[in-house]
């Protein structure tokens, strides 16, 4: 996977850092983050300690490259290759992608989960370090929800992507402890979220629904979860 914050590197720098990348990861998935070392990667790279901190400054950045690599992945597959229909059938469709692309990635991810959870890790999927990432997903699913056939108005786009986008988290977290054949269980749920969805739509129309949806949002903002910006290029439908 080519990793978004090495542009601007000569490509042979950029193979460098990338193999540097790929030797934590894997490092990462077979002795867990924290027993594993700035001196232990790059020596599973091949390379000098003093190289593989000129690439990266920390254990940290690992992480945070590996998930700004995924999160900028998504965004093309969203741009390019969203499948047309209603927003619970395009929730399904992000969703079994996104699953696609993390289950090659499974061990480093899984290594760093306890750090995503930690509230004063700057690897918190909720912290600062992480923002980045964060904004680039909601974008996904602000895309999800405002390009759908059914797509609400802008305001209320906004808050169901953002919805969305964690609700998208509550499953990749079940998916880290499901083990079924090919995360079966897993696709089950997304099927069932699509399920859900798919009633829940035309019930936002109504204001109490409506007013439940915003307050929903506002409690996933106060949490630092308002990752979905003012759509753009989309047309609005009541």
């Amino acid at each position: 996977m080519e990793e978004p914050l090495g542009r601007g590197l000569t490509p042979k720098a950029r193979r460098t850092r990338e193999r540097i990348l790929e030797a934590a990861l894997e490092l990462f998935a077979d002795r867990g983050y924290e027993a594993t070392t700035m001196r232990d990667v790059a020596r599973e790279a091949g390379a000098s300690l003093g190289l593989a901190y000129r690439y990266f400054a920390s254990k940290e950045e690992f992480a945070l490259a590996l998930y700004m690599g995924l999160a900028e992945e998504s965004e093309e597959w969203a741009r390019d290759g969203l499948a047309a229909g209603t927003v619970a059938e395009r929730f399904e469709w992000a969703m079994l992608v996104k699953l696609d692309q993390v289950s090659s990635h499974r061990g480093p991810l899984a290594a760093l989960l306890a750090r995503a959870l930690d509230p004063n890790s700057r690897l918190s999927a909720l912290g600062e370090g992480t923002a980045g990432v964060r904004e680039k997903m909601g974008g996904v699913f602000l895309k999800v929800v405002s390009g759908a056939s059914d797509a609400p108005r802008e305001k209320q786009a906004r808050e169901l992507g953002n919805v969305l986008y964690a609700l998208h988290l509550a499953i990749l977290l079940y998916w880290f402890h499901d083990k079924t054949p090919e995360a079966r269980a897993t696709r089950e749920l997304v099927g069932s979220a699509r399920e859900t969805l798919r009633y829940l739509r035309p019930a936002l129309r109504l204001p109490p629904m409506s007013r439940v949806l915003s307050r929903l949002a506002g409690a996933l903002n106060d949490i630092g979860m308002n990752t979905t910006g003012p759509s753009r290029g989309e047309p609005r439908r009541a």
